[in-house]
C-alpha cells in the first residue's frame, strides 16, 4: 500500500483536477489518497459529490498545513507516504515514478520537479513561478539536495514517524524545518526531475505582493533558527539593514541567472514577469527585514 496526502484550505478552484489525476496514475499497485480539508467554500461538496472513494477528513477550523498532514500520516497505512499540495496536479507518472526509486535507493525523501501550471499567458504567475521554484526546475539534473518542498515529495514512512513529523510553529516553511532535521539524522533527499507536478500561482498582484512580504518575513524568521545561507545577515539587524538595499539586486540576478543557464525559453517568452518578478522582490525584503527583527516562528 502507498499513501498519498494532501492538506487543503479553500481549495474549489483547483481540487478537482489534483484529485483526477491522483485517480488516473500509471500506478497499479494499491494506494490510498488521504486529503485533510480545513475549507470554509465548496471543497467539501465538491470532494464528496465527485471522489466519494478517497478518504476525506474534514476539519472545522482553518488548519496549518504541516497540522493536516501529520493528521494524513496518522490516518495513513502506507509506505512510502506521498505529499502533494491541493493545487498541484501531478503528471500521469509520479507515483509510479516516486514508488519505484523507493524500492531502488535507500534514501529518506524522493522529490520531484516543479512546472508552471497556469495560463502561458499570466505574466504575474511566471514570476511567482520564477521567484519560488527556480531550484526545482525539470531541466536540472537528478542529484542529492538539502531541501525540496512538500507540494512534490515523498518519504519512507519510518522517519515521518521517528521525527515526529512536521512542527506546525514554523508555517509556512514547516518543510524547510522538517527537512532540516532529516538530514542531522542521517537521511539523504534525491532530487529527480523526472517526477514532476503542475503548480497554480498567485494571477493577480495583490496577492503576489502579499505573499512575496510574507515569504521574505518566514524565510528571515527561519534564518534565525536553521543554519542557513543568510543566517548570518538575518540575526544581526545591522548587517540586515546593511544589507537590505542589495538583497532584491542579488536574488533577482541570482533567478535571471539559473533560468537564462537552465530555462532560457522562460526569459525569452516572459520578459515582463522578470520585470514583475523585480517589483516582487521589494515586499520580499520589506518582509526580511521585518523578520529579522521580529521572527514570526518559535521553537516547541
Amino acid at each position: 500500500m502507498v499513501s498519498v496526502i494532501l492538506p487543503s484550505y479553500n481549495s474549489e478552484k483547483t481540487i478537482a483536477p489534483v484529485l483526477r489525476a491522483l485517480q488516473n496514475q500509471t500506478f497499479s499497485e494499491p494506494y490510498e489518497i488521504i486529503l485533510v480539508d480545513s475549507s470554509e467554500d465548496r471543497t467539501p461538496e465538491i470532494v464528496r459529490e465527485q471522489f466519494p472513494e478517497i478518504i476525506y477528513i474534514h476539519l472545522p477550523q482553518k488548519t496549518d498545513p504541516g497540522t493536516a498532514r501529520n493528521l494524513g500520516v496518522q490516518k495513513s497505512s502506507g509506505d512510502p507516504i506521498l505529499f502533494i499540495d491541493s493545487d498541484c496536479v501531478a503528471e500521469p507518472n509520479w507515483m509510479e515514478t516516486f514508488v519505484r526509486l523507493h524500492r531502488e535507493t535507500d534514501y529518506a525523501a524522493v522529490g520531484g520537479s516543479v512546472l508552471n501550471g497556469n495560463d502561458p499567458e499570466n505574466e504575474i504567475a511566471w514570476a511567482g513561478y520564477m521567484a519560488e521554484f527556480r531550484e526545482f526546475l525539470p531541466e536540472h539534473p537528478q542529484r542529492e539536495v538539502a531541501h525540496i518542498p512538500t507540494c512534490n515529495i515523498s518519504y519512507k514512512r519510518r522517519y515521518l514517524e521517528e521525527l515526529g513529523g512536521f512542527n506546525p510553529a514554523y508555517y509556512p516553511q514547516e518543510d524547510l524545518d522538517f527537512n532540516f532535521r532529516l538530514r542531522q539524522a542521517g537521511g539523504k533527499i534525491l532530487f529527480y526531475p523526472g517526477a514532476s507536478v503542475r503548480h497554480n500561482h498567485r494571477t493577480d498582484w495583490p496577492s503576489f505582493k502579499r505573499h512575496q512580504h510574507n515569504v521574505g518575513v518566514i524565510t528571515s524568521s527561519m534564518l534565525h533558527i536553521l543554519p542557513l545561507e543568510g543566517a548570518d545577515i538575518a540575526r544581526s539587524k545591522i548587517k540586515t539593514l546593511l544589507a537590505a538595499p542589495l538583497l532584491p539586486v542579488v536574488k533577482w540576478w541570482r533567478t535571471i541567472r539559473l533560468f537564462k543557464t537552465v530555462q532560457p525559453q522562460t526569459l525569452k517568452k516572459h520578459p515582463r514577469a522578470a520585470m514583475i518578478l523585480a517589483l516582487g522582490l521589494v515586499p520580499w525584503t520589506t518582509g526580511f527585514v521585518r523578520g529579522a527583527f521580529h521572527p514570526r516562528t518559535r521553537k516547541t
